[in-house]
């Protein structure tokens, strides 16, 4: 397991855009790697501190973003006696917003698929909401498996739900990949051991996903047509 990580590594694999021969399951985050929704996201976090009378801007939001929004609800100052109700109440503003799909993510999905990948979507997103959106932007078919970190009690980076998945697929972690735009989503799958390929989004600057030391880093979901 120690070869296979160093394998994965951003300084050996990235310049070469390589990935092992061996992935055949590409496992993907939603928000900010499929989905953009971050004028949504940002005007539910808005409204919702407004309402408990805390004033944020969205440099704020974005300066604290993370897809455990208990993180950010803990570094914005939101007393954890509200959470229940910021959940529910950053939902109902959320679902009231547009949003859309990420540029190529439609076209990157009905390619992947016609190669033979398997596509696993595994994300933070509350089932609720995530299954309205599949239906919405006509989604639904193109995965095998859905995962909600929510299912699991777990927030990312804990790699228990990605485990999980790669049991219940039958699979191994060298035959899978994970994408995502967050470093959590790359410190999650490093832990899995998993080969990971950071997304550039609408969330996270560059630097910091570099920082992060994914496998790849890619600037755009069609690169990564590119190199698969």
């Amino acid at each position: 397991m120690s070869i296979f990580r160093k394998l994965f590594n951003l300084l050996d694999v990235d310049k070469g855009k390589q990935v092992p021969t061996s992935i055949n399951i590409l496992t993907f985050d939603w928000d900010g790697t499929l989905l953009d929704s971050r004028e949504a996201t940002l005007k539910a976090y808005q409204v919702v501190f407004e309402e408990a009378g805390i004033p944020i801007c969205f440099e704020e939001v974005l300066k604290n973003y993370s897809p455990n929004w208990y993180k950010t609800y803990q570094a914005l100052r939101l007393p954890e006696k509200l959470y229940s109700w910021a959940d529910q109440r950053w939902l109902e503003v959320f679902r009231q917003e547009p949003r859309k799909l990420v540029s190529g993510a439609q076209e990157t999905l009905e390619v992947l698929s016609s190669k033979g990948y398997g596509l696993v979507l595994l994300t933070a997103a509350a089932r609720e909401r995530l299954v309205e959106e599949l239906r919405i932007f006509g989604l639904e078919h193109f995965f095998q498996k859905v995962v909600c970190m929510e299912d699991f009690k777990a927030r990312k980076p804990d790699p228990a739900p990605l485990l999980f998945t790669i049991g219940q697929l039958h699979s191994e972690p060298e035959n899978f990949a994970y994408l995502g735009d967050s470093v959590e989503d790359i410190e999650m799958g490093k832990k899995a051991g998993v080969f990971t390929i950071a997304v550039e989004g609408p969330y996270v600057p560059r630097e910091a996903l570099v920082r992060a030391n994914p496998s790849i880093l890619i600037s755009n979901l069609k690169e990564l047509l590119k190199i698969l």
